[in-house]
């Protein structure tokens, strides 16, 4: 009976110990809304006589987080006659198979988000502006956005040069949600589960002497 009740106690004294434990839940997710608005200029050059790509860098003076600048590449192309164009980091979409995709980069320093964006516009030669809106799609991140996903909506009013070498600004408001995976922490046991823990396997050594004193 002494040994049943031995060979029982020990892994109660275990579970009890795991009760004790301050565990973060693997499945839960944390969610930060986003919300910046970003000053951008855009250095183009022709990839082939359609198509574009554009070198972006902006600044932002509210995002949150840290992530106060952008910068990138995205292809584009235009229509002449309609002013109808479109932009995306994979090349692909524009039949450019030799050339990697880009990606766009939120912030600088720790904390960093990496997606890749896809927009539609139309441009008013009258006054050389366009508008244009898109989406941004989280493909990982660094620092509190490591392991990162979600989309960022986004909508820009552009100003147009017809001097190659002046750049084109615009602004851009970017807002959505950033998903991203809860920080696993290492498990703390509090001292008084422990402390029950081991009143309970040092009862279950007492007893196994009693009865092996007994049996004598």
């Amino acid at each position: 009976m002494v040994r049943l009740f031995t060979t029982w106690l020990v892994p109660v004294a275990f579970t009890l110990l795991g009760f004790g434990l301050n565990i973060k839940s693997a499945t839960a997710q944390m969610i930060d809304e986003f919300s910046a608005t970003y000053d951008v200029l855009a250095f183009s050059r022709s990839v082939t006589p359609s198509i574009t790509a554009s070198t972006l860098s902006g600044t932002s003076t509210d995002a949150p987080y840290g992530l106060t600048t952008i910068n990138g590449l995205t292809y584009s192309v235009v229509d002449p006659i309609t002013g109808f164009f479109r932009f995306n980091t994979d090349p692909t979409v524009f039949g450019l198979q030799n050339i990697p995709s880009s990606e766009v980069v939120f912030g600088s320093g720790t904390n960093k988000l990496f997606g890749t964006d896809s927009a539609t516009g139309i441009i008013d030669f009258a006054s050389l502006t366009a508008t244009a809106t898109g989406i941004f799609t989280i493909t990982g991140g660094e620092g509190i956005f490591t392991g990162a996903s979600g989309t960022l909506n986004f909508s820009e009013v552009d100003t147009l040069s017809l001097d190659p070498t002046i750049p084109t600004r615009a602004r851009a408001t970017v807002n959505g949600i950033i998903y991203v995976p809860p920080v696993q922490k290492v498990p703390e046991p509090t001292v008084t589960t422990t402390l029950l823990a081991i009143g309970l396997i040092a009862s279950s050594f007492e007893l196994r002497k009693r009865y092996s004193r007994n049996r004598r």
